[in-house]
C-alpha cells in the first residue's frame, strides 16, 4: 500500500505517520498472531478440518449360559455330575477398524461365574456308608477380549446347521482358581464296619475346568441393519444354554 501524504501549513506530520503505521500492520483475516499463534477464525477452521468421522462401533449386552452334564454321572449309581458357565457382558463398546465391517474384537470387563456339583450314594463297594458330595463355585470379573462377528453357522447338542447371522464370542482364560469347593465323603472306620466317618473332600473334581465351552450369543439382524437381538447360544453334545441380550450399532451394516 502507498500513501501520499500531503503536508500544508500547520499539518503534524507525526499523527499522520502514526495513523499510517496502524493501517499498515494491521492483520488481515485468519493470520498469525503477534506471539506466533493462529487467530481464533484459524484455528478453528483448522480444527473443523481435522475432524475425523465416527467409527462403526457395536454396543453388546448380553448373558450366556451353558451347562454340561456327565452322561456318566458320579459314583456307580450314575449321581447327577455337571457343571456350568454363565458370562455377562454389559454395555461394552467395540468399534470396528475400516474398512472391515465385518468382524471387530476389543478387551472389554467381562463377568464370569462357574459352578459344578457331583453327589452319589454309591462311590465303592461298601454297603451304605457310602456317600460322596462335591460342590464348587467361582466368581470373578476381568477384562477379556469379547468379538462381535458375522456367522453362517449355529451349533445345538454338538449338531451344526447354516445360520446367517451375528455372534458375540468372550475369550475365556484357559485357567482359573476354585475360590469356593467344598464336600466330603463316607468310609467305615475298619472291616468291623461299626462307625461310618466323614472325609473332608474341599477340593473340585479333577475333571472340571473351563475347556468345555465358550458361551456364546448370536441373532438375526434387524431389517434397519442397526441391531442383533442375540436368541441363540453354540452348545456341544450333553449341553444346553441360555442367552438374553443385543448388539447395537452406531451405523447400518446393511450391504
Amino acid at each position: 500500500m502507498t500513501l501520499r501524504l500531503r503536508l500544508r501549513g500547520h499539518a503534524r506530520p507525526a499523527a499522520i505517520l502514526v495513523v499510517a503505521a496502524m493501517a499498515l500492520s494491521a492483520p488481515a483475516p485468519n493470520a498469525i498472531a503477534a506471539d506466533g499463534s493462529p487467530t481464533a477464525r484459524a484455528a478453528a477452521a483448522k480444527k473443523k478440518k481435522k475432524k475425523k468421522k465416527t467409527p462403526l462401533t457395536a454396543t453388546v449386552n448380553g448373558t450366556f449360559t451353558v451347562r454340561q452334564d456327565d452322561p456318566d454321572g458320579f459314583g456307580n449309581d450314575a449321581g447327577p455330575n455337571w457343571q456350568q458357565l454363565k458370562v455377562v457382558i454389559e454395555d461394552a463398546k467395540i468399534p470396528f477398524r475400516a474398512p472391515d465391517r465385518q468382524s471387530a474384537s476389543a478387551d472389554v470387563t467381562v463377568r464370569v461365574s462357574y459352578e459344578a456339583e457331583a453327589h452319589t450314594m454309591d462311590r465303592s463297594w461298601p454297603a451304605s456308608c457310602d456317600r460322596e458330595d462335591r460342590q464348587t463355585l467361582s466368581k470373578w470379573t476381568d477384562k477379556m477380549t469379547v468379538t462381535v462377528r458375522e456367522t453362517k453357522w449355529l451349533q445345538t447338542a454338538g449338531k451344526s446347521k447354516s445360520y446367517f447371522g451375528w455372534q458375540v464370542l468372550p475369550t475365556l482364560p484357559t485357567a482359573f482358581n476354585f475360590q469356593v469347593s467344598t464336600g466330603s465323603w463316607q468310609e467305615w472306620d475298619s472291616i468291623l464296619m461299626t462307625d461310618c466317618l466323614t472325609v473332608a473332600a474341599n477340593k473340585p473334581l479333577g475333571s472340571w475346568s473351563l475347556g468345555w465351552a465358550t458361551p456364546d450369543g448370536l441373532g438375526k439382524l434387524t431389517s434397519d441393519g442397526r441391531g442383533v437381538p442375540l436368541t441363540a447360544i453354540n452348545t456341544g453334545v450333553n449341553q444346553t444354554g441360555s442367552v438374553t441380550g443385543s448388539v447395537k450399532f452406531n451405523q447400518s451394516v446393511n450391504r
